[in-house]
């Protein structure tokens, strides 16, 4: 009797290690396909190079820097969200399905190198008109 209680008593504790095993794995599965990529703020407009000292332009050149590095980061995560998200999809899934994850997420690393363009040229423009006065 003391052996079967034993025996049931190590199979529990095999059931409860492989199932703890089970539930980890699946968690460490799916949190880089829950993982979210957050988009960087924008800053606001620099300031006006005609009327702007020197310190704030400097100040704004900082700013216009962190905000390249943010807007690396997070094209980083969408690499990394769109590898999930497809090897998600599984080997057997439809090239479209494939591909229509892969535009989805173009769409999103386009946006964000447009919006980096667009404040670099407003700030270039700005440091030019602080450089003529």
């Amino acid at each position: 009797m003391t052996a079967f209680l034993l025996r049931l008593g190590v199979l529990k504790m095999k059931f409860v290690k492989t199932f703890c095993l089970a539930a980890l794995l699946s968690l460490s599965c799916a949190v880089p396909v829950l993982a979210d990529c957050s988009y960087p703020k924008k800053p606001s407009d620099p300031p006006s190079g005609a009327k702007a000292t020197q310190e704030e332009m400097v100040a704004a050149m900082k700013i216009t820097k962190q905000y390249d590095v943010d807007v690396k980061s997070y094209l980083s995560c969408l690499d990394t969200e769109t590898e999930s998200l497809v090897s998600a999809l599984g080997v057997d899934a439809k090239p479209e399905a494939v591909q229509q994850v892969k535009n989805k997420q173009n769409l999103k690393h386009n946006a964000a190198i447009d919006d980096l363009q667009k404040y670099a040229d407003a700030f270039n423009l700005q440091l030019r008109a602080f450089k003529a006065k």
